[in-house]
């Protein structure tokens, strides 16, 4: 295995928002023509304006947006105002997911800036090819629909100009394919209400005119500067205790099997029927010294953001499921695939008692785990019996259940999306108002399962990504400076105050440790000793995979690649645990209840490849 010291690193993102407007609702003004970028959408038929269209032939496109004629100090203040932010006397909205900084919109407006000069430059849309390519312009070359190829016309995905496009690129039976579209990039997403479209003509609006005035209201960046690294000598007894207490030894003392691990001793023995990845062509090199990784499933599609798998290995979730709109979950133990009804973002509790997915019907969907292990499922649509749909859940989600009382917990924070690809790892937009949102839900084992019990939430100024972990006692956050570089993570315990009744009435939680490594949004093992991650090489990567330094020539073709991390709580080391190739990324690692890590492997072509990691085991 690879050690090497934490860096800085900077990165890019998805745009997203959430949650409602804040503030009055917005006057869009008076707007007479349609707007499109300068010489590109052809000439507009005067008359066919006034009806709300242009001509488009046998069926003529809706308009898009309207101009809105405010002045640039007034329309900056309700475009942000809308988005969320404070200054503007916003709330919720995209500060629900962003912290709403100059950064945050000068990186929203470059991809609100080439949406509009591509995917939107044609909007009257008169011929079939032209709508495929409008669509085309919506994915990458997978086929999967991103937020961050809209922009801020994301806002508007569901509005009647994406439903004609659809139709005309797909004909009879177009629905399927937008919604599709319209899980993969509908924002604010499900269960918040869509922007209207007097709204949209307002944020639109700001943003092509290049967001004037955007410094007159947000205040000058700020931020935590540089990331220092400590470990407070309380993690070494939380960890202790953690190895004793957390749910890596209650799942063994409860007799929770783990996937893969009939005959074996220990759990370094388990899994040993999956080949190794250096039996395959692909999989030479994958390994770290003394480590092994076992290919649990080639994935014959194209998986969505996210991977997560049961506490006890068997079941594997993602978004993506190859036939079209949908997330998926493999069931290991019968080689299936299950498709669902949700688009993407799952999580397992660590009880293996319950799991989450975004997307679905009804915004977010809670189920039981006995759903996916009750008689042999083929389809998973949570209309199940226990599955519920519970409020105020945001995206990118994580969860833990506390072992004094059976809690279920959710935590909510500012995030970045990270759907995988890109050279450098995801800014992390947040800011002085930042913070984590812990929802408490209560298994009641009956009708529907899980209960909603009750939501505290605390500022955690500059920090995004939040996890918590499987045992509820801590808390990290990913550390980003005013521009959203990631500078590192911060630990935090989890102090909760219960009223009479055992509710949490509040929440404090100090911060004791600060890890200054880059990388994407962490995980923790289940006995609370290790965070994992992923990171894509930078120049200062050049030495620790094998280089003499940035300026070596065979490094070039590693830049941008994506490795696993594991990161000691204790110690505050950083290890290395895999040795991807050009073009290569591991993605998404997590724990399973025993320690194996499992995540994602993309090679450049299909399949995508399912991998487990003994690497925490042997370091213990």
């Amino acid at each position: 295995m690879q050690f090497r010291v934490g860096h800085v690193i900077l990165a890019l993102s998805l745009v997203a928002c959430g949650g409602d407007g804040g503030g009055a609702p917005i006057d869009a003004g008076d707007a007479g023509l349609i707007d499109a970028p300068s010489g590109d959408a052809g000439p507009v038929d005067a008359s066919s304006v006034d009806a709300g269209v242009v001509d488009a032939g046998p069926e003529r496109a809706p308009i898009l947006r309207r101009p809105v004629a405010l002045p640039d100090d007034e329309l900056a203040r309700a475009a942000l105002r809308l988005m969320g932010a404070r200054e503007a006397g916003g709330s919720g909205s995209c500060h629900d997911c962003h912290g709403i900084t100059r950064a945050s919109i000068g990186h929203f407006r470059a991809l609100s800036d080439t949406a509009w000069s591509t995917c939107f430059s044609d909007l009257e849309v008169r011929t079939q090819a032209a709508a495929q390519a409008v669509v085309a312009c919506f994915q990458d070359p997978a086929r999967r629909y991103h937020t961050a190829s809209l922009g801020v016309f994301a806002t508007g995905a569901g509005f009647e100009w994406f439903r004609f496009v659809f139709r005309r690129a797909f004909g009879a039976g177009w629905e399927a394919e937008y919604e599709r579209f319209l899980q993969r990039v509908r924002q604010p997403p499900l269960p918040y209400a869509e922007f209207s479209q007097d709204e949209f003509n307002v944020l639109t609006e700001w943003f092509l005119r290049g967001t004037p005035q955007v410094d007159a209201v947000l205040p000058p960046p700020d931020g935590p500067g540089m990331c220092t690294g400590y470990v407070d000598l309380s993690v070494a007894s939380i960890v202790a205790d953690g190895a004793a207490t957390g749910w890596g030894a209650r799942n063994a003392e409860n007799g929770i099997l783990m996937h893969g691990c009939a005959g074996a001793t220990n759990p370094r023995g388990c899994l040993a029927e999956y080949p190794r990845v250096t039996s395959r062509a692909y999989g030479v090199g994958w390994e770290t010294p003394g480590t092994q990784q076992r290919i649990l499933y080639e994935i014959p599609y194209s998986t969505s953001y996210w991977t997560k798998s049961s506490a006890d290995g068997r079941f594997v979730a993602h978004g993506g499921n190859g036939a079209g709109s949908g997330a998926s979950i493999i069931d290991l133990a019968r080689g299936v695939v299950l498709p669902t009804s949700a688009a993407y973002d799952p999580s397992f509790f660590p009880d293996n008692e319950g799991f989450m997915f975004q997307g679905a019907p009804g915004g977010t969907a809670l189920c039981p785990q006995s759903v996916l292990t009750a008689g042999m499922p083929s389809r998973i649509t949570f209309a199940e019996a226990g599955c519920s749909n519970p409020v105020g859940v945001g995206l990118y989600q994580h969860v833990g259940t506390s072992l004094d009382g059976g809690d279920h917990w959710v935590v909510n924070s500012v995030w970045a999306g990270d759907p995988g690809g890109g050279l450098v790892d995801p800014p992390v937009f947040s800011d002085a108002g930042s913070s984590v949102t812990l929802l408490r839900y209560t298994n009641t084992g009956t009708g529907t399962a899980f209960e909603d019990g009750g939501r505290v939430s605390v500022v955690t100024p500059w920090e995004g990504n939040a996890v918590i972990s499987p045992t509820m006692r801590l808390l990290v956050g990913q550390l980003a400076d005013a521009s959203g570089a990631p500078l590192g993570y911060v630990l935090h315990r989890i102090d909760l105050t219960r009223g009479a009744d055992g509710r949490v009435t509040s929440a404090a939680l100090p911060e004791i440790a600060r890890y200054c490594v880059p990388g994407g949004k962490a995980a923790f093992s289940l006995d609370d000793r290790w965070l994992v991650t992923h990171h894509r090489a930078t120049d200062a990567d050049a030495v620790d995979l094998g280089f003499t330094g940035a300026d070596d020539p065979a490094f070039a073709a590693l830049r941008g690649v994506s490795n696993v991390y594991l990161i000691d709580l204790v110690t505050g080391r950083e290890t290395r645990v895999t040795n991807m190739r050009p073009g290569q990324e591991a993605l998404f690692p997590h724990f399973r209840s025993d320690g194996w890590i499992y995540f994602i492997v993309r090679t450049g072509a299909l399949p995508e490849v399912l991998v487990a990691s003994d690497a925490a085991l042997v370091l213990r």
